[in-house]
């Protein structure tokens, strides 16, 4: 197999040629692509976005629910749609938007290994956390930190949407052989999925910053981040949010994911028991989102998170 690290700008030519050649992808819609559109209008104005919103009652419940979420504990209920968009700002609602877009045409795909249920579960989970593990490690600036988890893995989705029995293949063989599906994917691709997403994230309108944590989240070590930098740090969160979802609702590899849960909260320098009690109080709050988006909610080991600390 290539272990050969390969420049960015190689990367990424690989996968708009890619991009380019697809016959179907993962594409906003609806409100996700009038928002889009709003984004790029120097003219559009706040009341412009509420009244976009405001016409899509997921997405306003969406809204709704994450701006009352971790990083604004200390603030007063959101009562509107307006003093939510002003908390999350256009990027967090840009985002938002294209997850519901996504998941409703999710469900019509059809790449036989993908989990399309398990993928968005996942998605928000990994979501919830890096949100919650950002404001256990204050670094509550990070307004994005939530998309960054909801949106890190969606070049899974459009592998299965591109190249639905390749795809299938791939992910096949990662599970058979328990091992990491990155490395298959850019065997077989030419790159994974975090970079996918990277570009994807980039042709959507969210910020070149986003991107670059995704592309590294994998190896936050190798994105060049400054030690201790608000990127790096991020990126370590992300990895350790995904580690822990994982371990929750992945039982074939719990010890894996348990031992890049700890190393990854030893880089942020979280203690072990302020993770297990935002690992546990995750739960909760993802028992909340999946009822509001009407996914089913996978059930949970408590021995599991118990282990934890």
């Amino acid at each position: 197999m290539n272990t050969r690290v390969r420049p960015r700008n190689e990367v990424v030519g690989e996968i708009r040629a890619f991009l380019e050649a697809a016959e179907s992808l993962p594409t906003p819609q609806g409100t996700a692509l009038r928002i889009i559109e709003m984004a790029r209008d120097p003219d559009a104005g706040l009341e412009d976005l509420v009244r976009v919103i405001q016409t899509d009652p997921a997405l306003t419940g969406f809204v709704l629910r994450a701006a009352s979420a971790a990083r604004f504990h200390n603030m007063r209920g959101t009562a509107s749609v307006q003093h939510a968009v002003q908390r999350l700002g256009l990027n967090a609602i840009r985002s938002y938007a294209l997850v519901l877009s996504l998941i409703v045409h999710s469900r019509r795909l059809e790449c036989q290994a993908f989990d399309y249920d398990r993928f968005w579960v996942g998605s928000l989970h990994t979501g919830i956390l890096t949100e919650a593990l950002a404001v256990a490690a204050h670094h509550q600036s990070a307004d994005d930190t939530f998309a960054l988890g909801l949106l890190g893995n969606v070049g899974m989705l459009a592998f299965a949407t591109a190249q639905p029995a390749e795809y299938s293949r791939v992910l096949a063989v990662a599970r058979y052989a328990k091992t990491e599906l990155a490395p298959l994917e850019r065997e077989v691709f030419g790159f994974d999925h975090h970079e996918l997403a990277a570009v994807m994230l980039v042709d959507w309108g969210l910020p070149t910053s986003t991107a670059d944590i995704v592309y590294w989240q994998r190896d936050p070590e190798g994105g060049g981040f400054a030690p201790g930098s608000t990127p790096y740090l991020l990126a370590s969160i992300v990895r350790l949010a995904r580690s822990a979802s994982n371990y929750l609702l992945d039982p074939d590899e719990a010890d894996a994911h348990l031992a890049n849960m700890h190393l990854r909260a030893a880089v942020i320098e979280l203690e072990a028991d302020i993770l297990h009690e935002v690992v546990a109080s995750s739960i909760d709050a993802l028992r909340e989102w999946t009822r509001l988006i009407g996914m089913p909610m996978p059930e949970v080991d408590a021995k599991r998170v118990a282990a934890i600390a």
